[in-house]
């Protein structure tokens, strides 16, 4: 049987039409960052401010990413990004205008990097989460490299036109230009008539879809191996870019020069993406993929640490970039795998959240290891630490994760009860009981342990196994849930992949009728009742 080609995710046009926008908005911003680090280059010689400028970026992405996706899970996700695109827009412009008059100072610019941070971190959890609502499933390996390849391509072009436009006008003329680049963006949004969300009575607020996150992520030993690997990966290859101002710097290069080795970094990325990956992906599973980009990634660390000319530096520049797309394009891939829709922007936002916190603190290590020991040596170091990834690779894989069926499954079957309680009510206690042979209790157990961490990570704020003293064949668990209506949001969002642990923990059952399920509201008895329930009682007895 022929499998039928895929067809390419830029044939889709609203797909087209955003990764487009976004590419050129891309490269807008990395003129800006390109204009922003070179300034602060001028402006101060300690290299902690000049790593600052990044870590600043990095650390509101960290602080806002969490509840920005939030937001794209509750609200519109169109609308999110639309109004975080016109805030960039007012930010870059001011900054513009700002600094054209001769009022640029370290104070503004850091500013504006972090106001322009935080418009990023608003928009990227809700664009990576319509990613799989604007394409097929089979179609979002190739959509989530394009991604990966439109940020390479901005990296590539947005270096080099910000150098050269930075050499003949200064910083204030590319910041204009940024804040024109999100133009695009707002009317390809505005052309996109997506469909409205159907309705749900039982919208989570905005505190609760947070702590709904953070208690996925806590349970989901996929998203697990993601945000590890990810995490230390990206801490320590980020060292290259934060570090090549200051390496450039010390040798007298111009911005334009600087543009042109940054420049290469991007094009490293778009070409591997372009030629090299797509058949690395057809003969190789993601954890040896991302062992050989780890390694070819380490040697160019190391390989930048004893460069001593221009063209050495870019050629190990274009490396590094090819290294560090294939990585993170396939641990983006691993991501989008391991969230399920219902929490998809969230659990996306929490991925950023380790990524930026990454480069924040990596931005800011290297920055002060150079300080004390030089560029040469902490690239090395970086080198090192980026090659320790491959220990992970056993302890946390990542092959399983794109296999998994994380579709909604809608198996539990509707509530028939006799009274129905208000979707505040709770906590709520649900409770199954089974009866399991002996000679099944352990596998049993194992099985029921799987359970849990679905049930925790699904809603359930505690989860027990409880077995019957006076029938050891009689085992029940027992969860508890904060409320109705979020015990009702568990039946939403159970999966296929969850339909199959379920079902194998009941396949141990034994009894004549399936698992017997049962629902219990918490009912408040206050101690003014009790008190006088207690006095009636004396008085009845002739007690006072």
């Amino acid at each position: 049987m022929v499998t039928p080609p895929v067809t390419p995710p830029l044939r889709a046009p609203v797909y087209r039409r955003l990764w487009l926008a976004n590419v050129c908005s891309g490269i807008g911003s990395s003129m800006h960052d390109t204009a922003a680090i070179w300034t602060m280059s001028l402006m101060t010689s300690s290299p902690l401010l000049v790593t600052l400028v990044q870590s600043t970026s990095s650390v509101a992405l960290f602080l806002f990413g969490l509840p920005a996706g939030a937001l794209a899970d509750i609200l519109d996700r169109r609308r999110v990004i639309f109004w975080a695109q016109i805030g960039c827009l007012l930010v870059a412009g001011t900054l513009g205008v700002l600094a054209i008059g001769g009022h640029l100072s370290i104070g503004l610019l850091l500013t504006a990097t972090f106001l322009l941070g935080a418009g990023t971190a608003t928009t990227m959890p809700s664009w990576q989460s319509i990613i799989p609502e604007i394409v097929d499933r089979k179609q979002l390996p190739a959509a989530i490299t394009l991604g990966s390849v439109g940020i390479n391509i901005a990296r590539a072009a947005g270096p080099m036109f910000g150098g050269l436009l930075l050499g003949i006008s200064g910083p204030g003329w590319v910041f204009l230009i940024n804040s024109l680049s999100f133009v695009g963006v707002v009317v390809a949004l505005i052309l996109w008539q997506r469909p409205a969300p159907p309705a749900d009575t039982n919208s989570e607020r905005m505190l609760g879809a947070m702590a709904a996150a953070f208690r996925y992520t806590r349970h989901s030993t996929a998203i697990h191996a993601v945000l590890i690997r990810q995490g230390w990966f990206v801490f320590c290859a980020i060292a290259p870019t934060v570090l090549l101002p200051l390496i450039l710097r010390s040798h007298g290069a111009s911005a334009m020069e600087f543009g042109l080795q940054m420049g290469a970094y991007g094009v490293g990325g778009v070409t591997t993406a372009f030629l090299v990956l797509p058949r690395l992906r057809e003969r190789l599973s993601l954890d040896s993929l991302m062992t050989a980009a780890t390694t070819v990634s380490s040697i160019a660390l190391a390989g930048l640490g004893l460069a001593k000319n221009f063209w050495m530096v870019g050629a190990l520049m274009f490396v590094a970039g090819a290294a560090w797309l294939a990585n993170m394009t396939t641990l983006a891939l691993a991501g989008q795998s391991a969230f399920p829709n219902w929490v998809r922007a969230r659990s996306s936002a929490v991925q950023l959240l380790v990524v930026q916190g990454g480069i924040a603190l990596g931005a800011l290590l290297w920055g002060q290891f150079t300080v004390h020991f030089g560029a040469p040596a902490a690239l090395r170091v970086a080198a090192a630490g980026v090659l320790s990834n491959l220990i992970l690779v056993r302890r946390f894989p990542l092959n399983y994760i794109v296999r998994l069926d994380l579709t909604p499954s809608t198996h539990w079957p509707e509530h028939q009860l006799e009274a129905q309680p208000h979707p505040d009510e709770g906590p709520v206690l649900i409770s199954v009981d089974y009866e399991i042979p002996t000679e099944h209790h352990e596998s049993f157990r194992i099985a029921m342990g799987k359970l849990r961490r679905v049930r925790l990570r699904d809603g359930a704020f505690r989860w027990a196994l409880f077995q019957d003293l006076a029938s050891t064949r009689h085992f029940r668990e027992s969860f508890l849930v904060g409320s109705w209506a979020e015990h009702l949001r568990q039946h939403t969002r159970a999966t296929v992949a969850d339909k199959q642990i379920e079902e194998s923990a009941n396949g141990f059952h034994d009894g004549i009728v399936p698992p017997r399920v049962s629902h219990f509201v918490m009912n408040e008895v206050s101690d003014t009742r009790l008190r006088t329930g207690e006095a009636t009682e004396r008085t009845q007895s002739g007690e006072r």
